[in-house]
Formats: structure tokens, sequence, C-alpha cells
């Protein structure tokens, strides 16, 4: 979330920018109430959506936890990927870097970087 929250200051007004939160059933009862949750409400702009049953983010094409995905106005995935350079690594990193070019219409160094979260699926 801090490289999130890093990202949405840099580029604040660029982008909306949506966090969807899927629990598996049965293993946590209030997601709202979790420390994960509580951090994704300092992020600028952000909108927290709790995907209960997954669907959203199976329609989105999210298969791991902490996968960033960013689409132009048109629909277009323009990058799918970590924003980490490891699992909980802070600190610039090509995936965060990608967007913030996307978002200043640049050419990004990448549009794709590998994620270091949990399987969703």
């Amino acid at each position: 979330m801090s490289e999130l929250n890093l990202l949405a200051s840099n580029c604040e007004g660029a982008a909306s920018i949506d966090i969807v939160f899927v629990a598996p059933p049965g293993l946590i009862h209030n997601i709202e109430s979790t420390e994960l949750w509580q951090s994704a409400t300092h992020i600028p702009g952000a909108t927290l959506i709790h995907d209960s049953d997954g669907s959203l983010s199976r329609n989105l094409g999210a298969a791991t936890s902490g996968q960033v995905l960013l689409y132009d106005a048109g629909g277009t995935l323009r990058f799918s990927g970590g924003i980490t350079d490891s699992r909980g690594h802070a600190g610039d990193n090509t995936g965060r870097l990608a967007i913030e070019s996307i978002l200043r219409n640049q050419p990004p160094i990448a549009s794709t970087t590998p994620v270091f979260g949990c399987a969703l699926w």
C-alpha cells in the first residue's frame, strides 16, 4: 500500500484509483476492519471496493494479491503487474515507474512486471 500511496501522491489527479479487496470466504469476516483496508483509506482519491465474491477481480483479470492494473480512458489495459521489486519492498521499482510514465504520456519502461503476492484463485 505504501508504494500505491506514493504513486497516487506523485500522480495526483492523473487517474482514478479503485482498490479492490477480495477476501476468501471464512478467512476474513470483516475486511473493512483489517490493517490493510485502513492503510488504503489514506491513499489520496482512492475508492475502496469490497469484492465479496471475487467477480469484479476475475472480470478485470486480477490473479494475484497486490496486482495493479492500469486501464486507459478507452478501457485498454496499459499495465499489469506489481509495484514492488520484491514482496513488501519499498523504493523505486519498474512497475511504479512504468505507471508514472504512462500517466505522464511518456513511453513506459515496461507494460508488465512480476507480482509478489499470493494467488487469488
